[in-house]
């Protein structure tokens, strides 16, 4: 495989593309119409989504809680896993705070809009 200098990767970039055709023999990919949905996971609603992403941190969270349990018991000598099920726990429940921020802050400002 020949590696390009930057220039030249640069001049193969097309105008109005975001990033060079690093696959030629990859197909052309087309927009999408207006109203037509890629699959049935794109038309899920935003409550469908928020949903289901709340329950996969409580999945999370149950399962560290459960390790951490097992581990104090004596029930489970598994400590890595149970130290990686809650630093994953953790780490999924900082993010869901950080989303719920955001939407207080966004809703926060359409509050305080004057239409």
């Amino acid at each position: 495989m020949e590696i390009q200098s930057y220039s030249a990767a640069m001049s193969a970039v097309k105008p109005g593309t975001f990033v060079p055709d690093i696959a030629p023999q990859a197909p052309a990919s087309q927009p999408l119409s207006p109203g037509e949905a890629p699959d049935a996971t794109a038309a899920a609603s935003f409550k469908d989504t928020l949903s289901r992403l709340l329950g996969d941190v409580n999945d999370k969270m149950t399962t560290a809680s459960n390790d951490s349990v097992d581990l104090a018991t004596g029930r489970s000598n598994d400590f890595e896993g149970t130290v990686k099920a809650n630093e994953e726990a953790s780490i999924a429940f900082q993010l869901t705070e950080s989303v719920r921020s955001k939407l207080l802050e966004a809703y926060t400002e359409l509050q305080q809009m004057q239409f």
